[in-house]
């Protein structure tokens, strides 16, 4: 009975995961309204994914990715995980952009350095 504990600690220690998260400032902005505003960047990254979540004038958007597909995962974005709908990235001079596949929402950001 003694080792049914320790045991459970193992396995259950192995089989859990946590995001590693990174904090960035940068400048960010939704390209309908084409101005750039100072933004809070967080990248995650853990086994089955990473996430980039961007804060800027009231608004938050998330932006998720899996890797469980290998190189054929497609990232998704919204204002919220359950929101969240199919999108494309693309590269717009220095900045990172994601547009909504069948949505409205086209997003853009840059990190400062």
């Amino acid at each position: 009975m003694k080792w049914i504990l320790p045991i459970a600690l193992a396995l259950l220690s192995t089989s859990s995961f946590a995001y590693k998260i990174t904090d960035y400032s940068g400048k960010c902005f939704v390209l309908d309204e084409k101005k750039a505003q100072v933004c809070s960047i967080q990248k995650g990254v853990s086994s089955g994914g990473g996430f980039i979540y961007l804060e800027f004038d009231k608004k938050e958007f998330l932006i998720e990715q899996s890797t469980t597909c290998g190189t054929s995962c497609q990232p998704y974005l919204g204002t919220t995980p359950e929101n969240a709908l199919l999108s494309k990235k693309y590269k717009k001079g220095p900045w990172d952009c994601y547009k909504q596949v069948q949505g409205s929402l086209n997003i853009c950001y840059m990190i400062s350095k």
